[in-house]
């Protein structure tokens, strides 16, 4: 689809920065006005809930600890290069030391986050629910097609009660339970743990675990995944039920009782699992779909392929957000008589 029109200014303004890979901005849109902001402190403090924030390509850096305290919809331009070629990919970071994290609190229940890369510049922050254990319960928070290059706690501490979604997501950092409750979808784990889901409240579903484990959880669910961990990916975990997974491994638990495991097949030899994946780290060049000899092809337990690629909705290419893709963009060099850029804008309708 092509658009070849004046668009509105704050639509022009986002694309534009977007396009030059400089001046990022945020469109807010929801109680009042559509209003543009450069800053996203500034942004989320005009925000009310329930409000939509429009990230164009570029970084948003804030300074850590930093809290989102009201339920807001981020959306961003995505976190694959090669479906951002136009508007390029959106990251928020955080600067500071190693408490300087991005911080959802309970009262940012409800929040969602799409098309995002989360950055904390200190290897010691991450994303984490709380500031303390009195607000670290948000419920109903959904990430879909995001990256986390550093670590994910879904609570302050043990005990916390929150309860989120993730969809194909990419986990460059170990996630943290604390007893919070996930759902996880068609995601990548690049080295990344899976860790203190207990005493319940992991459903790990059609994901891809590269060299690493599930540890010190319980009554967790795992269906149609792939773990290339060379051993045991089950490691000192109890009463959890996995069932139709490829496993590179010989065996499934380690340190581990009173768990259950059927239709899994052992002993896949690491090169042909998957397309092209060569070196247990994720690259956005690696193809995770699986090799026709891998063994997992049509062996989940609904009948399609075990891995991102199964289910009825497999793994969107791109990781492109719901919002359309911009395939290419021609950006006037200045507003005309009136006070619009005219541009010619070339996208593609999303249908999820």
């Amino acid at each position: 689809m092509i658009m070849n029109r004046t668009l509105p200014t704050a639509l022009a303004l986002l694309l534009a920065a977007s396009g030059m890979a400089q001046f990022p901005r945020i469109v807010l849109q929801g109680t009042g006005d559509p209003a543009v902001y450069t800053d996203l402190d500034d942004a989320i403090t005009a925000a009310q809930p329930g409000d939509k924030l429009y990230l164009s390509g570029g970084t948003f850096t804030v300074a850590g600890p930093f809290p989102v305290d009201k339920p807001l919809h981020f959306i961003g331009a995505g976190i694959h290069p090669d479906s951002t070629n136009v508007t390029g990919t959106t990251t928020i970071a955080t600067t500071g030391n190693s408490a300087a994290h991005l911080i959802i609190t309970t009262a940012a229940s409800g929040s969602s986050f799409t098309g995002i890369i989360f950055n904390p510049s200190s290897s010691g922050a991450g994303v984490v629910y709380g500031t303390s254990t009195a607000d670290d319960d948000p419920t109903g928070v959904v990430f879909q097609r995001c990256e986390f290059k550093r670590y994910l706690d879904l609570g302050f501490a043990e005990g916390a009660t929150s309860s989120s979604t993730f969809d194909e997501c990419i986990f460059r950092g170990d996630v943290q339970g604390r007893a919070g409750r996930a759902v996880i979808t068609r995601s990548i784990f690049d080295g990344a743990t899976i860790n203190l889901f207990r005493p319940s409240g992991l459903f790990l579903k059609n994901s891809v675990v590269l060299n690493a484990q599930l540890a010190n959880s319980s009554n967790a669910i795992v269906q149609n995944c792939v773990f290339t961990y060379n051993g045991a990916p089950l490691w000192q975990v109890s009463s959890v039920q996995i069932s139709n997974c490829l496993v590179r491994g010989a065996s499934m638990f380690s340190n581990s009782n009173t768990s259950s495991e059927t239709n899994n097949i052992f002993g896949v030899a690491a090169a042909s699992i998957f397309v092209n994946e060569t070196n247990d780290s994720y690259q956005y060049s690696d193809d995770l779909h699986l090799s026709p000899t891998s063994g997992g092809v049509g062996m989940g337990n609904d009948g399609n392929d075990i891995g991102l690629y199964g289910t009825h909705s497999p793994l969107k290419p791109g990781n492109v957000p719901y919002n359309p893709h911009y395939r290419q963009a021609e950006i006037a060099p200045s507003t005309d008589w009136n006070g619009a850029l005219p541009v010619q804008v070339r996208t593609a309708a999303q249908t999820h």
